[in-house]
């Protein structure tokens, strides 16, 4: 597998048109298209103001490849990243989402023009190990886990904060939603009183058997 590292200027990337995780009806848009699509759908607010705030995690490569017809890098594995770095250089090229773009620009100050790329000669190549990646090699974590992961940041840097205020924090710093973090941090806090009085002694059941989804899920309703 032929690869390298290299820092690449986003003048120099490029989105995916034809991203698999576009739905088909909107494969082959402009670049613009594509961030403004984004913007409704997926949660780019919350990864420009982690961004912004914290600067870009030089771990989070985006995979690209050379695309000859305009020698500009192609994004396949990123495009979302990329995104939320294009609009904190350029914050006028989106059509919506306007007013919290201009909030994030006031709340943050790290405007990336490189991103660490892993430059991919084929487009196959990269295919092969995203299979790999999210289907084979990496297994994701539990919500649980997700759970006492966020507990302990809000614990350790934020335990001086109410609930609204670290689930933002917390949000910001990780590229999520603060009602996502709200919700798994009330429902971690319900579980730790469950386990407090050890599972109300009811047979077969402890942090190893515990479906802690159903708290989360309960309160998203």
């Amino acid at each position: 597998m032929n690869q390298e590292v290299k820092n690449i200027n986003i003048s120099d990337l490029k989105l995916d048109s034809n991203n698999p995780r576009l739905p088909k009806s909107k494969q082959g848009w402009d670049e613009n298209s594509i961030i403004e699509f984004m913007l409704l759908d997926a949660s780019l607010i919350e990864l420009m103001l982690a961004i912004g705030k914290s600067g870009y995690f030089p771990g989070e490569q985006l995979l690209v490849v050379l695309d000859e017809t305009d020698n500009k890098y192609r994004v396949v594995e990123g495009n979302r990243r990329l995104s939320a770095v294009k609009l904190l250089n350029n914050p006028n090229i989106a059509t919506v989402q306007k007013s919290k773009i201009a909030q994030v620009m006031k709340e943050t100050t790290e405007r990336p023009k490189e991103i660490p790329c892993l430059v991919f000669n084929d487009e196959q190549e990269i295919r092969k190990y995203l299979g790999f990646k999210h289907i084979t090699g990496i297994k994701e974590w539990r919500l649980q886990e997700k759970a006492r992961y966020l507990y302990s940041l809000k614990e350790t840097l934020f335990k001086d904060e109410n609930i609204m205020q670290s689930s933002k924090e917390i949000a910001k710093m990780i590229g999520s939603r603060m009602d996502y973090v709200k919700r798994i941090l009330i429902g971690y806090d319900i579980y730790k009183k469950i386990e407090d009085e050890s599972f109300y002694k009811i047979r077969d059941l402890n942090d190893t058997t515990f479906y802690f989804n159903y708290i989360v899920d309960s309160l998203n309703k």
